[in-house]
């Protein structure tokens, strides 16, 4: 996705766009419990916490293509 998009996906989800690198943008969430939803244009994935975002270990995902 581009800048553009994660920005406004971003607002409308109440979460931030993030350049993980690449020129891959990113939508992060953080929820109440501590858990983050991070969306790309490919998928939507669920981690417990920051430290599993780090450690790229996925708690549940959906493949949007």
């Amino acid at each position: 996705m581009t800048e553009e998009q994660a920005v406004i996906i971003a607002e409308a989800m109440g979460g931030n766009a993030w350049q993980s690198g690449g020129d891959t943008w990113l939508v992060v969430r953080e929820r109440t419990d501590g858990r983050l939803v991070v969306m790309s244009d490919e998928c939507v994935c669920e981690y417990v916490d920051q430290d599993a975002f780090d450690r790229a270990q996925v708690s549940n995902s959906v493949l949007l293509v």
